[in-house]
């Protein structure tokens, strides 16, 4: 049985070793959304949680490559410079119940909750709507110990190695602070964010369309969980595509743009060959979170751009 206070250790005498969103642009307009309240700072629950040295996850040695599978395409990155860069952090086949489950529960809570409510939703207040709600159902204890788990564990053991810019799991998304960008289904944080992106429209054009926005923990988890089911539960393959839950930029300011009508290859490096791009370039506004070949561990991101 897992401990929900066990998290991923790796072997003795490694340093360090490997622990998108393949998104569609929907129209809010598509939805009956009624905005959800946000709740209170974060449980003592969560509060009390401390990586310990059990590891849950399987590590196996494999080779990384391009992906095919994941429809927005992992790039090729260079891995010489990383430590240890065969070992993939692989689910095993009594971690992937918890997973799949727990990945399903969280595509019916955002159905629920509307596409533009999930993206600023809080993990204690998704918990109340679902043991609420027929529709979704009641988080097991096996589903909260592993998102639990996959949280509060090194994301390095991944092969990631950004900051973690949110360090608590029941953290809150102050509604004061977000404001809903007409016709994306996406907020903003309020102040550079919005400035910058209302710049960005005005210098650049109406061809410049928000395509993510803030994102909350849960969220994020929603997202990797995706990532991870499209590469058979690698978590490792997910990261590089992927900031892990708790390390996106897009939790405490950062956003990402594409070209009107360019659907999922804005999230490939398709985008850096558009005029778009050049024009963003051109202007300044490019800081990229995550250029090509990064000491991060994920790969280049054209179409992020940089507040924080």
């Amino acid at each position: 049985m897992i401990n929900r206070r066990k998290f991923i250790t790796m072997f003795s005498g490694i340093a360090a070793s490997f622990f998108a969103m393949g998104h569609s642009i929907r129209d809010p307009g598509e939805m009956s959304e009624t905005p959800v309240d946000f709740i209170g700072p974060p449980t003592p629950r969560a509060l009390a949680k401390k990586p310990s040295d059990s590891k849950i996850f399987s590590v196996v040695i494999s080779d990384h490559h391009p992906d095919t599978v994941i429809v927005d395409n992992i790039a090729a990155h260079n891995f010489t410079e990383l430590k240890n860069p065969r070992q993939d952090v692989i689910l095993s086949d009594a971690d992937k119940k918890s997973f799949y489950a727990a990945l399903a529960r969280l595509e019916r809570l955002q159905g629920y909750v509307g596409y533009g409510n999930f993206n600023v939703i809080s993990w204690d207040q998704s918990l109340r709507i679902a043991r609420n709600s027929s529709q979704v159902g009641s988080f097991s204890q096996a589903e909260i110990d592993f998102i639990e788990q996959l949280f509060f564990s090194e994301a390095v053991t991944l092969g990631f190695y950004g900051d973690k810019v949110v360090t608590q799991l029941s953290g809150t998304i102050a509604k004061r602070d977000v404001v809903k960008i007409r016709a994306t289904g996406h907020y903003l944080f309020k102040g550079t964010a919005v400035d910058t992106y209302q710049k960005i429209r005005k210098d650049v054009g109406e061809s410049i369309v928000l395509t993510s926005g803030v994102r909350s923990v849960v969220k994020q988890i929603h997202l990797f969980l995706s990532k991870a089911s499209k590469v058979n539960g690698n978590l490792s393959m997910a990261s590089h595509s992927l900031a892990p839950p708790g390390h996106s930029y897009h939790a405490i300011g950062d956003f990402d743009v594409g070209k009107k009508g360019f659907g999922r290859k804005n999230f490939s490096e398709e985008f850096a060959l558009t005029d778009e791009f050049k024009r963003l370039s051109d202007l300044g506004y490019l800081d990229i979170r995550y250029p090509q070949n990064n000491p991060y561990g994920v790969r280049y991101e054209p179409w992020h751009i940089k507040v924080v």
